[in-house]
Order: structure tokens, then C-alpha cells, then sequence
């Protein structure tokens, strides 16, 4: 990466200000939405994966935000010969989150989990309901597990006020769908748009639209085959830290941590690289983008890390500057520089 790509794109961007911002207040608004749905949404889906193998049967009335922890010992643990479930308020969680961990090793920590729990006790039976009583014996929660993997902690996060009404479940949904149509319709418009501006065409708002209309329907396959690629590795991460809990999930974790990263560095030059090739497959244009990449190795770590940083500073400006924009304006500067180093015929050979 070299100052004058920086210094360039910090030119364009300071000529070319509010066309750039114009811009990004087009996205703003089903980006606002889109955001604001997966915030109701994602918690939902969470708690009823999370749910799956824990099911609450009833909880006293007098609490509301719990948090449920199954603790299983592996073989050769010394503290009990069976299953451990603590209740806890929601609060009090995350101060003594590590003796959760700690506690089938160190008898300190299950005092410490016993003395902050709500409610504690064992569990002898699967498959069956289990009551844990509070302090003064009366009835607190009552659950059933399905099934308890040694040497695995389950933890479930528990609202009585979290019930969702069905109707409310599909609005959202209609519109996380509807935002995600929108946005990612637009950025293949977006993307040619700034390129124009990148060099130096002059371009007015109309055309905006109506690249956004032409490039639509390709953009949103593109952005599909994005967010299933990166939502699974995502999926996967999350899965083997929350759900599956052991020795190995950790390690795959890491793996699909590593994949994610690399996907979005193969996945970069595929918006510009689509707009520059209307002619070719999007198959053709993701086969592009690994070449480029990989043939441009370090630097397109670099302006990933720079389109990274971007992102952060977009969020303290509600993505007002740099924004969509921004980021796109700054690809195909970068895109624009490395394209230089190859004849239309060499590309041609190499990735096909």
C-alpha cells in the first residue's frame, strides 16, 4: 500500500465530498432499519438455539432475567459424580463468569457459584423436569434438559418478559428481508457510481439510480452468496464456542475464525471487479477476485484493514462519512492502482 493511493483517495473524496454523502443518506435509511430489526431478531434466534436443549417449564414470578448454567464434570473430576445446575440473576453473570469455568476444577469457585446462585442443586435424571429451590425452600425454576455432554457447560439466558408475539416475529422478518433487498441491490450502483467519480467522470445523480437499477439484480446474487459464505463461518463460530462447549470447539473455532477472514479476502474485489466485467458470470468475476487478491497478497490485506478501520469511523458518524460510499470510492482507487499492472489478456489467462 503506498501513500499515493492514500493521498489520491483523500483528494477524491474531499472534491467529490457531497456527492459521497448524498450517497450514503440513500442506504442510510434501510441501513437504519435493517439494524434495527437484527437487533430484535438476532437475541430471539439466539435464545431459542440456545433453548433447543434446555427447556424452562416455569419460573417463579418474582424474577425476570435469569440466567440458567448446567455444568457437567468430565471423567476423572473430583468434586461430584454427576450434574450441576446454578441459577443466577443476570446481573450478578458476567462478574463471576469465570469460576462457571473454573468450577469443575476448583472447589473455591463452586462455594463461590453456590453462594451467588439463586437457586442450585443436582441433576440425576435426563429427560426428565428438574426443580431447583431458593434459599428458604421455595420453588424457583423448574426445567428439563435433554441431554448433558461430560465435561460441557449449557448456559441459558432467560427473560419471563421475552416471549415474542408471533406477529411481531414475522413484521420484523419482512423487514430485515425488505432492508436487506435494498441495501444490497444498491451497492453494486454504489460501486459503479464511485468508480466514475474515481475516474474522473462526471456523473449526476440520475445516473446513480439508474446504475442502481441496471446492476440490482446481479447485485443481490452477489451479496447472497456473500452473506451465506460468511453468515455459515459465522454460524459455525459461534456454534462450536456457545453450543458445543468442549476441548476441540475451540480449536475449530479458531479454524472457521481464519476461514472468515479469508473468504472476506477473497470476496473483496468482487463488487468493483463486477461493475468493470458486466459481461461475465459472477463465477467468473469471484474467480477474479481470488486472483487478484492472492496475486496482490499483501496489499489487499492492507486495504482490507484500512476498509476495516473505515467501517469503525463510519459508525461514530451514523455512516454519513465514509460510509458505503467511502469504502467503495477507496476499492476502486485502490482496484484502479493494481489494474495498471495487468494487459486485459493476461488477467484473462490466468483466472480462467
Amino acid at each position: 500500500m503506498t501513500k499515493g493511493i492514500l493521498l489520491k483517495f483523500k483528494f477524491l473524496s474531499l472534491n467529490n465530498i457531497r456527492k459521497l454523502v448524498l450517497v450514503n443518506l440513500i442506504v442510510m435509511i434501510p441501513v437504519f432499519i435493517f439494524i434495527y430489526t437484527a437487533v430484535q431478531l438476532v437475541p430471539m434466534v439466539i435464545r431459542y438455539i440456545d433453548s433447543l436443549n434446555i427447556t424452562v417449564l416455569e419460573v417463579s414470578p418474582e424474577y425476570e432475567r435469569l440466567a440458567l448454567i448446567v455444568v457437567s464434570k468430565k471423567p476423572g473430576d473430583n468434586l461430584w459424580n454427576n450434574v450441576q445446575a446454578y441459577l443466577l440473576d443476570r446481573k450478578s453473570f458476567n462478574s463471576i463468569r469465570k469460576h462457571i469455568f473454573l468450577s469443575a476444577f476448583s472447589e473455591n469457585s463452586v462455594n463461590i457459584l453456590q453462594q451467588k446462585s439463586l437457586a442450585f442443586g443436582e441433576i440425576r435424571y435426563i429427560n426428565k423436569p428438574v426443580t431447583l429451590m431458593g434459599n428458604t425452600g421455595e420453588k424457583v425454576i423448574t426445567f428439563n434438559i435433554e441431554n448433558v455432554r461430560e465435561g460441557n457447560i449449557e448456559i441459558l439466558f432467560y427473560n419471563t418478559r421475552a416471549s415474542p408475539d408471533r406477529w411481531l416475529v414475522i413484521f420484523y422478518s419482512i423487514l430485515l428481508a425488505v432492508s436487506f433487498f435494498l441495501i444490497s441491490g444498491s451497492l453494486g450502483g454504489i460501486s459503479d457510481y464511485t468508480q466514475r467519480v474515481v475516474f474522473h467522470e462526471t456523473r449526476g445523480f440520475g445516473y446513480l439510480l439508474e446504475s442502481i437499477r441496471r446492476n440490482f439484480v446481479r447485485s443481490v446474487i452477489i451479496s447472497c452468496i456473500i452473506s451465506v459464505v460468511l453468515g455459515a463461518v459465522a454460524a459455525n463460530i459461534y456454534f462450536y464456542i456457545f453450543i458445543m462447549s468442549t476441548d476441540i470447539s475451540v480449536i475449530i473455532a479458531a479454524i472457521n475464525f481464519w476461514m472468515l477472514i479469508f473468504f472476506l479476502f477473497i470476496l473483496l474485489w468482487v463488487y468493483p471487479l463486477s461493475v468493470l466485467s458486466k459481461g461475465e458470470s459472477i463465477w467468473k468475476v469471484i474467480k477474479k477476485s481470488l486472483f487478484v487478491s492472492f496475486d496482490n497478497f499483501e496489499f489487499t490485506l492492507n486495504v482490507l484493514l484500512i476498509l476495516f478501520i473505515m467501517g469503525v469511523c463510519s459508525l461514530f458518524t451514523l455512516s454519513l462519512l465514509p460510509g458505503f460510499a467511502g469504502g467503495f470510492s477507496f476499492l476502486n482507487t485502490a482496484l484502479k492502482e493494481i489494474s495498471s499492472r495487468y494487459s486485459k489478456s493476461e488477467v484473462t489467462a490466468r483466472y480462467i
